[in-house]
């Protein structure tokens, strides 16, 4: 039984060895996704940099922190680094599995940079809607033909947002700041745990599906 779902989910099971001519295809295709994931990463960037420089700026002019420029900049050093490696060839694992990790950690960072320059309290950069470049972050791994780096990402942008609702519900008065009321929710800077563990389910079950995904194709 066990076994018949198995192979329902992840493909028939995978006799022998590729061709050495089929595995130097798929390691010439690593690199390639590797260079495209680094240009899509520089225009992310420079899509975010060109945002932020023509929006109207709502927070105080004496807001004593303002980190959305210094996050992109050094986002952006180290996408071009990324892109740099990626068309030189020499890519190592590590450093893959460190750009997935600095994607979403650079990320959050922005998320949680907004109540800060908003001068609001923790709670509201959870209802901030950049959390959904996650999931452009962890499809940008499916270029690659490995599923280790799509579940690193989910990880990644899981956790991460698990901290921020940590720290909000913390540093904003603990229980006392939490509402089971959805009307309360979106009127207010009341945190709905509902609604923010859905929000983590969704990551990690998209997650699931593209790596999936990934794993299928590999067995085919």
């Amino acid at each position: 039984m066990w076994t018949g779902i198995k192979r329902t989910i992840l493909g028939e099971k995978i006799d022998g060895k590729l061709p050495a001519r089929v595995q130097a295809a798929i390691a010439r295709q690593q690199i390639q996704s590797e260079i495209l994931i680094a240009w899509v990463q520089v225009f992310i960037v420079i899509t975010f940099s060109t945002l932020y420089a023509l929006s109207p700026k709502t927070f105080s002019a004496d807001a004593m922190f303002a980190p959305v420029p210094y996050a992109l900049l050094v986002y952006g050093l180290f996408t071009l680094l990324r892109l740099a490696l990626a068309y030189w060839g020499k890519v190592p694992a590590w450093f893959i599995a460190l750009s997935v990790i600095a994607d979403m950690a650079l990320l959050m960072f922005l998320i949680w940079s907004f109540h800060i320059q908003y001068q609001q309290p923790p709670s509201f950069y959870l209802k901030a809607p950049t959390l959904l470049y996650v999931f452009i972050f962890i499809a940008l791994r499916a270029l690659r033909f490995e599923a280790t780096y799509v579940l690193l990402a989910g990880a990644s942008a899981a956790i991460g947002w698990l901290i921020l609702l940590g720290y909000a519900v913390h540093l904003d008065g603990g229980m006392a700041q939490i509402t089971r009321d959805y009307v309360e929710f979106t009127m207010s800077h009341k945190i709905l745990l509902g609604a923010e563990f859905d929000k983590v389910i969704s990551i990690i079950v998209v997650t699931l599906i593209v790596a999936l995904v990934i794993v299928r194709a590999r067995r085919l």
